[in-house]
Formats: structure tokens, sequence, C-alpha cells
């Protein structure tokens, strides 16, 4: 297994998106796992999955836009398995707690979506690495993996503060990688496509009902359109594949590989290329 005895902290490691994927086949390669969710029973859910696998696994309750609960969560981490080799930050998303989404023209938007939406996703990654860098930066090795999105690289005006915050992330891990390779620390991000995950079937409830084109269809029948017409290779993508290219990237396999950002979509963004 490529990834005995490592040690890895996955943030949004609940529920049953690309988080709960990632812990999965992480501790599939032989790595142990500390989930971290906001959502209590959801961490712990997947925590037991991973013990299913034979992994040790530690659930932690935690909301990382908040540094006390962000140092709280990490020395948890240490106290427990004395070390961590590998961060992977997951958290995101276009609002939170399943409240509704945010405005969609600019004009009217606020300040509070702005704020939300960029504390979501790219304040969380950013106090995550300040906690656990100089733990790596002890160690002189570890693996950092930034979530992002394939709407970094898409223009659509209707999500664009999350779009926004996206492409931050994309930036950030190209910085942080640049700095930290002195280090022996790899640092890289991973784009999702359109995954079927719980996130996307809202998403294409909100499509339907705002998109005349769409009017009419089910959510099913509006995901197969969306993989039909936008997917090159025709096949659904699916929460394990972002969690097998998390799994390369921070194996041994990858040593000479940072500062880069993988689109995992399907060809989606060749779309957007050509």
């Amino acid at each position: 297994m490529k990834l005995e005895g490592k040690v890895a902290i996955v943030s949004g490691g609940g529920g049953r998106g690309n988080g709960e994927s990632i812990a999965q086949c992480l501790a599939e390669e032989g790595a142990d796992i500390v989930v971290v969710d906001f959502d209590a029973d959801a961490g712990r859910k997947s925590s037991d999955r991973v013990k299913s696998l034979g992994r040790k696994s530690l659930a932690i309750e935690a909301d990382v836009t908040d540094s006390k609960q962000i140092t709280r969560l990490v020395q948890e981490t240490i106290d427990t398995f004395g070390k961590i080799d590998i961060l992977v930050n997951v958290v995101g998303g276009n609002f939170r707690k399943r409240r509704a989404s945010p405005s969609q023209r600019f004009i009217d938007q606020t300040e509070e979506e702005w704020d939300e939406i960029f504390a979501l996703n790219i304040k969380t990654q950013v106090l995550m690495c300040l906690a656990v860098v100089p733990h790596f930066m002890k160690q002189k090795n570890g693996k950092i993996i930034n979530i992002s999105s394939g709407n970094s690289k898409y223009c659509d005006p209707t999500l664009m503060i999350y779009s926004v915050a996206k492409a931050g992330v994309d930036h950030f891990t190209r910085l942080l990688a640049r700095e930290l390779a002195e280090h022996n620390i790899n640092v890289n991000c991973v784009l999702p496509g359109p995954v079927h995950t719980p996130t996307v079937e809202r998403i294409a409830a909100r499509m339907i009902q705002t998109i005349p084109e769409y009017k009419g269809l089910s959510v099913e029948e509006y995901i197969e359109k969306y993989r039909t017409t936008r997917i090159p290779l025709k096949k659904e993508l699916m929460p394990e594949d972002i969690g097998r290219a998390v799994t390369f990237l921070v194996s041994e396999d990858a040593k000479m590989i940072t500062g880069q950002c993988l689109s995992v979509d399907g060809g989606s963004l060749l779309r957007v290329a050509s």
C-alpha cells in the first residue's frame, strides 16, 4: 500500500461527496485518517467507514473558518497520532449550511455573501495550511492538496463569487508550492468537474428552476443531459475519481509534482479551451 503509516487530515471529510471519498481512497492505500467536519454525525460515519477498512481514524467536529478550532483539531491529531503527513483541504461550496444560494447578478450581491463564500472556500484552506505547515517544515516533509473547482476556469456570471474564490485557491496553491519547495513539501490542487454528489443535485434543481432550456426536466434527466452534452468522455464523474487523483498526488509516485492544478472532469475544460 502506497500510504502505509501515513496520517492524513481531510477537512470536510464527512457527508456523501468528495471529502468522504477522498478519506476512503487514502485509507485504502494504508493511511490513517482524521475526518474533520462541522457535521459531527457525518464525520463519525465517514470515520467509521475508514475503520472498517482496518485503518485508524479520528472524527473531529470543527468549523475550519475559525482558527481557534483549527488549532484544537491539529493538536488533537498530534496528540493521537504523533504526526501529520498529509493535509487535504476539501471544505468549500457556494453556500453554507444548506441555506439559499447567493444572488446570481453582481449588482444584487451583498458584502455578506462575498465574505461568507470567500471564508468557506479560501480562508479555510489558508487557515488550515497556517496551522499544519509548521509541522511539515519541522519534519521536512509533507503533502498538501487543495480542492478547487472547474468553475475557477469557467466564465459563468451566475457563479461569480464561487468562481472568483476558487480561482484564488488555484493561485494560492501555486504560490504556496513555490515557497515550501525548499522544505520538501508538495502542494497541489485538484479541480473537480461536475461530480455526481448531493451538491450537484441541489445545483441541478436550481438550474431547472431558473434556465428555460431545462424547464420540465427531473434532476436525474438534467444530470444525464449535462453529462452527455458537456463531458467529452461521456462518462459519469464520481467522487471516487477525485479520491483516486488525490491519492496519486500525495503518494511517492508524485514526489516531483508540485504547484500543479489537475482537472479531473472527463475533459469538460477542453470545451472551454477549444
